[in-house]
């Protein structure tokens, strides 16, 4: 074979190739040419796109302009003002820095310049197209600069073959404008597709209207009257963390709504967004994200954003610091908050007629529903006792009720719910009690679950669980690859107090099994095989995504996500009757675990209707 000599390759082709990192989709060409604006210290900022923006991009600002001398060098490869020296490279203060953007876009598409300096009197245009650059002409033009590409991929006709669809190829560029806009409030977007104006964000100093805008809280389906988006705040160092994250109902299947911005660049950081689900275990389901903001402030020389071309990939200095800075200011926003869900009742029917009374009849079907109330005859008479409304309902009433009130006593003296009432058990699944705001549903299992959990967690911070010793092992049929996961977990069952080991090629011995999941009578061979399955394919411990590569982080999610299945298993279940002392005791734990709003997979423990909702009910709102 004859071998071919060494040579450098042309302008052009070294231009395509960079391209191929830098213009992946449209949506890459808009995020270079806004940064681009930014850097030119634009307060406007105006995108037109056509065909997806497979047709047409169009990126117009109004900032300082480029002078007509210097728009060949504009489009020229390895070209910029941004930064002179390697030194630069240790603390870049703007969005760009490479001087490759314009070059890599313009050897792939037709590329038209417009630009005009604050101080000129006209401005000057120039094409693009492959490796031929035009020389600069007179233009007509307010000052700013007006970048055009149009037929993205032209001349690399496979690339534009595996582009999306129009319309998921706009969804794209909306996002990424989305983001972008997210850390630059002061300045206004806009966006038009076509004829059709789909983003239009007005300038503001309000960081976080900007935030609540571009999350649009609003059409993701919150209702009630407490705050969408809770403020999180801290410092950590040289780091200053600033967030706003959602309340846990706003959790989505996907990681769309976690902006992340550093230094007002948006950044995609696995130990960040690590740290803001880790901060929400137990809150929501497993494999969802919470909605938020987070914008970090930290010098430049703490962070690399060098790290590859498209820049949203950045290396911090201490990144265990900026993971606990995060993981610590979003904990906190949570704790502060109310987070018992509300939920509205269904429009009240019209009241009855002034002076009527009103009886309880129950609706039928042995399943708790709504009661619906109507005007009795005068052969059932008014409403009837307690008790029997209680055995209606399926309910377990902890306190004995108050006797009757003799028929001569006013009505105002007949005692209150609260008063008959302590605490309702219904179904032996619910607990139905009070609280400032309203009536207040719990989840007897939820609810278990996470003191469960709660205790656990503080138990082995301690030290290993007490263990009991098998008579016999409990023998657990495995897969070969379930047997080789067993190794892995080595350091996890010694903190759990579990004893286990290979029997055969397709068995694993269960030898010693905590003493408290004995007591609450969890199957040890159950309770294994469901453990090393998951161990077996990777969904042990990742309940909150991946997690930074430190191993002291990924045991410690492997040991919550198994205290998880301890607390689930040994929890009361839906159909257990409780006494008062439990019933009580289960409550009082409500008010000191962390977190009880929620059990550790995520469901609410509790929901609230409120007065105002009861009251509208009632004909009083």
């Amino acid at each position: 074979m004859t071998r071919s000599p060494i040579r450098p390759l042309p302008t052009h082709l070294v231009n395509q190739i960079a391209a191929g990192e830098v213009v992946e989709r449209p949506a890459s060409v808009v995020k270079e040419l806004v940064e681009n604006a930014l850097d030119a210290k634009a307060t406007r900022i105006d995108v037109t796109i056509e065909g997806g923006g497979r047709d047409l991009i169009r990126v117009t600002d109004d900032g300082v302009g480029i002078p007509p001398e210097e728009l060949p060098l504009a489009l020229a490869p390895h070209a910029t003002s941004k930064i002179v020296r390697a030194e630069d490279l240790e603390a870049i203060l703007t969005m760009g820095f490479r001087g490759e953007a314009l070059a890599s876009i313009a050897s792939v598409s037709r590329v038209r310049i417009v630009s005009r300096t604050r101080d000129a009197d006209a401005a000057a245009s120039i094409e693009a197209e492959g490796d031929r650059i035009g020389a600069p002409q007179p233009a007509a033009a307010p000052p700013g600069t007006s970048v055009s590409v149009q037929t993205l991929f032209c001349n690399v006709p496979a690339r534009r073959k595996f582009l999306k669809s129009e319309s998921a190829e706009a969804s794209r560029i909306v996002e990424t404008l989305e983001s972008i806009a997210m850390g630059h409030p002061r300045i206004r977007f806009t966006l038009t597709n076509g004829s059709k104006t789909v983003l239009d964000l007005a300038a503001t100093d309000d960081l976080r209207r900007r935030a609540s805008e571009v999350l649009d809280v609003e059409r993701a389906g919150l209702t009630g009257d407490k705050a969408p988006l809770l403020e999180a705040n801290g410092d950590e160092g040289p780091l200053t963390v600033w967030g706003l994250v959602g309340r846990p109902e706003l959790a989505r299947a996907n990681a769309k709504h976690l902006r992340i911005h550093l230094n007002g660049r948006p950044v995609a950081d696995r130990a960040i967004l690590h740290a803001v689900r880790e901060a929400y275990r137990g809150l929501i389901a497993p494999g969802f994200t919470p909605l938020a903001a987070i914008f970090l402030e930290l010098h430049p020389r703490e962070v690399d954003v060098n790290v590859h071309p498209a820049k949203t990939e950045v290396r911090f200095r201490q990144p265990s610091m900026i993971h606990q800075g995060v993981l610590r200011a979003v904990r906190r926003a949570l704790r502060a908050a109310d987070l018992v869900p509300a939920f509205e009742l269904a429009p009240s029917a019209p009241a009855p007629a002034p002076g009527a009374p009103l009886a309880w009849r129950p609706s039928g079907g042995g399943a708790l529903s709504a009661p619906s109330w109507s005007t009795p005859s005068r052969a059932t008479g008014g409403m009837p006792p307690l008790e029997d409304i209680a055995e209606a309902l399926g309910v377990k009433p902890w306190a004995e009720p108050t006797p009757a009130a003799p028929a001569t006593e006013s009505p105002s003296a007949l005692p209150t719910v609260a008063r008959a009432v302590e605490i309702l058990q219904v179904h032996s699944a619910y607990l139905v009690t009070q609280d400032a705001e309203g009536l207040l549903i719990v989840d007897q299992h939820a609810l278990h679950e996470r003191v469960m959990f709660e205790k656990l967690f503080e138990r082995v911070a301690r030290g290993p669980l007490e263990r009991q010793s098998l008579l016999v092992p409990a023998i657990v049929e495995c897969s070969g690859r379930e047997i080789e996961a067993l190794e892995s977990l080595a350091p996890l069952f010694e903190r759990l107090g579990i004893e286990a080991a290979p029997a055969g090629p397709r068995s694993i011995a269960v030898h010693a099994f905590p003493s408290f999941l004995f007591e609450r009578g969890v199957d040890a061979g159950d309770f294994l095989r469901e453990l090393v399955a998951k161990a077996a394919d990777g969904t042990l411990g990742a309940a909150t995504g991946e997690a930074p590569t430190a191993l002291a982080t990924e045991v410690e999610s492997a040991l919550a996500d198994t205290l998880d299945m301890m607390a689930c298993k040994a929890a009361v279940k839906a159909g257990d009757r409780l006494s008062i002392e439990e019933l009580r005791e289960l409550l009082a734990w409500r008010e000191r675990v962390e977190r009880s709003t929620n059990c550790p997979h995520g469901r609410p423990t509790s929901l609230r209707i409120t007065m105002r909702d009861l009251e509208r009910q009632f004909g009083r709102g």
